[in-house]
């Protein structure tokens, strides 16, 4: 019973988070024509950094031993979870559509699953790999607006590139968390990775500050900014470390496909669209892969006698 609560509150973190992270996309489109990518992905982090800082420093000489054993780890996790994902992304978003990223966005569980099968040796079940597949359709109704033929006019371009650069990344950074080593507080490990993160970026953000000057923004600019600093940045980032503890990454990468649900979602409540029937049955397949694709074998086989049992009784 333990185990069950256990999956069941990492499956609530990681929906939590893809709604948070689901923002991502819509506020760095919003900016783009404020901050170039490499100026939004600093300032982000920078926020997200002060903002945890001071839990952080008080904390810091307990966990420095750990720090030490572990910085070649949390040197690539800093790199491509901070440095270079969401900055790929950023710079796909200065020229590629929405549509094209949030696509080849959906391929990040798929690099995830592989890399893990390549990496770790995980051998996927065929349930796991029906549930990726049936939320993928999910994710491309949605954003094919119900028109799945019409994926064959999708257009590559090179700023889509980036965009699966970032999912590369990231699936670099999901697959190096079960890497490292339980024990460092989730706020020390945080800074830690912000700080190797705007190390990288600081060189890309001074000479994209001295050819596009100091940025211009407005009240709403500023304050979706300061958002995306402090909640998708630092919450959202705890929350899936958290999860990824609890379930391990071939469990947690079906979650992805909640971020182009949710954008789509988020765009019907803050924008006024209108709620389609492809919505509808596209978060039905979303979650009905994530359902299968999370339920092991032996779980699976538990829910059924449980429920054959209700059935007699």
């Amino acid at each position: 019973m333990p185990a069950i609560h256990s999956q069941r509150n990492a499956y609530i973190l990681l929906v939590l988070t893809m709604l948070m992270w689901s923002t991502n996309f819509i506020i760095a489109r919003a900016l783009h024509a404020e901050l170039g990518p490499f100026t939004l992905a600093f300032a982000r982090w920078g926020i997200a950094l002060a903002c945890v800082l001071p839990f952080a420093l008080p904390r810091l000489r307990r966990n420095w031993s750990q720090l030490r054993a572990q910085w070649p780890l949390l040197l690539v996790l800093g790199l491509f979870g901070i440095g270079l994902t969401n900055t790929f992304v950023y710079r796909a978003l200065q020229t590629t559509t929405a549509t094209n990223a949030v696509i080849l966005n959906s391929a990040t569980p798929v690099m995830v699953l592989l890399l893990g099968s390549l990496y770790f040796r995980q051998r996927l079940s065929s349930r796991q790999w029906m549930g990726m597949t049936l939320a993928l359709c999910g994710a491309l109704l949605i954003v094919l607006k119900g028109k799945l033929l019409e994926i064959g006019g999708f257009h590559f371009g090179g700023g889509d590139l980036f965009v699966l650069a970032g999912g590369l990344s990231w699936a670099i950074y999901t697959l190096g968390l079960r890497k490292l080593k339980p024990g460092i507080d989730p706020m020390v490990q945080m800074a830690a990775l912000l700080l190797v993160g705007e190390a990288v970026l600081l060189p890309f953000f001074l000479g994209e500050l001295s050819s596009r000057g100091l940025p211009s923004l407005d009240a709403g600019a500023a304050a979706s900014l300061l958002y995306l600093g402090a909640l998708p940045s630092v919450v959202a980032y705890l929350l899936y470390n958290r999860a990824i503890a609890m379930v391990g990454t071939a469990k947690a990468a079906a979650f992805l496909y909640l971020m182009p649900a949710f954008g789509a979602m988020q765009s019907i409540w803050l924008l006024g669209e209108e709620l389609h029937w492809y919505h509808v049955a596209g978060l039905a397949a979303i979650f009905g892969g994530i359902a299968l694709s999370s339920l092991s074998r032996g779980a699976a086989r538990e829910n059924a006698g449980a429920a054959l049992r209700a059935k007699e009784s």
